[in-house]
């Protein structure tokens, strides 16, 4: 009975690996691998908000050029015909009627007029929209920074998300190892059907666990499809990056072999997973490089490069210079003009040439000016607080994000200790399980806090590197395509 059930389990099992490998090459991702500066293209290429953006700064160097055509000469022309036919009647004492022959004419006038100068009101406009235009370039430099920044982070969830399924992955392999070594000790002789049906269970609830793990993975790359605005994307892997390189588990394909010749003096005998731990181990192959900068210059790089801080700056300007027109605004303007006139009337016609210096004084309305004056410098004030305020903002946002950067840092090399204490304390209940001293639960209590602990270590790894590209954002470090 207890050989009928094997074979049915055995034949779950490799059900069961048989999706798991499907999964693992759904992740491998064998048809496209991408690079984090891949999806980073992609995404440049596909955000609509970072289009946007673009789309206002070429507005603004519109209105640049609008501000600039004010001393461009403006043509005016007017054409006319003109029917006129008169009448006039007189009542003293005797009534007539006095009317003349209707005259018919047609004009054309033509002319330019051209701005000579208005006292630096125009050349303040121009100024004033200049300096929005650049302010609305540092906009797409920002939103640019967002766009990278939002997909690094994404990208960074999936491969912590290919990690811990590889942690998963090793777990389903080990309790199998374990399951079968159960059975076989207990067809020996040796260990109870309890340690069967144990390590039955753990296997069934390591499979969950992986199952959840691929959804946590798929999941991830929605978010990753989503940060880079990818619709209809192909099935794609994603590639390790220097601060994120754990390599993929590779299966378990040794056997487990027991034989007896006593069964009371060749339990030594009995075969340990402890080969078949390190064959997995997470930490192989794992390379750590901290990241090295003090808080002083992180803050003075932010300052430097953000282009958020300085499209606020250039919008005071802006204000300086809209404040500065508002001032002029009583001012005259000097236009010089000229024309030509055509006039025929009946048979005869009528040219004239003109020209004109003039000075042109606006309709000036004291307390509007007045006021808009006041609103100007409201404008102007509320430009210098934002920077104020951003400064501020920059200022403990670097702080704050250095931080847990340093942090996350300090951490990973005492859970990559941790991680190692576990498997040592794994191998030696393995052993003390397999010469019969330790039981199964201690055993699995064993497995389990090896789990966690690679688990740990890989959310460490990722806080570190989401830290990092917090601070890196927050530094206005821009894109440098690896």
């Amino acid at each position: 009975m207890i050989k009928n059930n094997r074979i049915l389990d055995t034949v779950i099992i490799a059900l069961c690996f048989i999706f798991i490998s499907t999964a693992v090459k759904a992740i491998d991702g064998e048809i496209i691998t991408y690079s984090i500066d891949d999806c980073i293209e992609i995404a440049i290429k596909n955000d609509p908000n970072l289009k946007i953006t673009t789309n206002k700064h070429q507005a603004a160097k519109s209105q640049v050029g609008q501000a600039k055509s004010d001393y461009f000469p403006a043509l005016t022309g007017t054409s006319g015909y003109t029917f006129e036919n008169s009448a006039n009647s007189a009542n003293n004492n005797n009534f007539s009627n006095l009317s003349s022959n209707g005259n018919s004419y047609y004009t054309v006038n033509l002319g330019v007029n051209q701005l000579v100068w208005n006292f630096g009101k125009t050349i303040a406009k121009i100024n004033m929209k200049k300096y929005n235009y650049e302010a609305t370039g540092y906009d797409v430099d920002y939103a640019l920074l967002t766009t990278i920044y939002k997909v690094k982070i994404a990208y960074y969830k999936v491969l912590a998300a290919k990690a811990n399924y590889d942690v998963f992955y090793r777990s389903v392999n080990i309790n199998r190892l374990q399951y079968e070594r159960a059975s076989t000790l207990f067809e020996e002789g040796l260990k109870s059907k309890i340690d069967v049906v144990n390590s039955e269970v753990y296997l069934t609830d390591a499979e969950i666990k992986l199952i959840s793990a691929e959804n946590t993975y798929k999941t991830a790359l929605i978010e990753l499809n989503n940060a880079m605005y990818y619709t209809n994307a192909p099935t794609y892997g994603i590639k390790n990056t220097e601060s994120f390189n754990f390599h993929k588990a590779q299966p378990v394909t040794n056997e487990i072999n027991i034989a007896f010749k006593d069964k009371k003096d060749d339990i030594a005998q009995a075969a340990v997973l402890t080969s078949h731990i390190e064959k997995n181990n997470i930490l192989q192959n794992f390379e750590f490089s901290p990241f090295e900068i003090s808080m002083d210059d992180a803050i003075k790089k932010a300052e430097e490069n953000r282009p958020d801080l300085h499209s606020l700056l250039l919008v005071e300007k802006a204000q300086e210079e809209a404040l500065k027109a508002l001032k002029l605004a009583y001012m005259p303007d000097i236009k010089l003009s000229a024309g030509y006139n055509f006039r025929h009337l009946n048979s005869a016609n009528n040219n004239a040439f003109n020209a004109a210096l003039g000075l042109n004084f606006p309709t000036v309305n004291i307390m509007d000016i007045k006021c808009k004056i006041e609103e100007g410098e409201s404008y102007l004030d509320m430009a210098v607080n934002n920077i104020d305020l951003a400064k501020k903002n920059i200022y403990f946002e670097v702080q704050n994000n250095y931080v847990n950067m340093v942090q996350t840092q300090k951490r990973i090399p005492l859970l990559a200790q941790k991680v190692a204490q576990t498997l040592e304390n794994f191998e030696l209940a393995d052993g003390r399980y397999t010469v019969g001293l330790g039981n199964f639960i201690e055993l699995q209590d064993a497995q389990t806090n090896y789990n966690n602990a690679q688990l740990a270590y890989v959310q460490a790894v990722f806080d570190y590197n989401v830290s990092k590209v917090q601070l890196e954002k927050s530094m206005g470090v821009k894109w440098i395509k690896n």
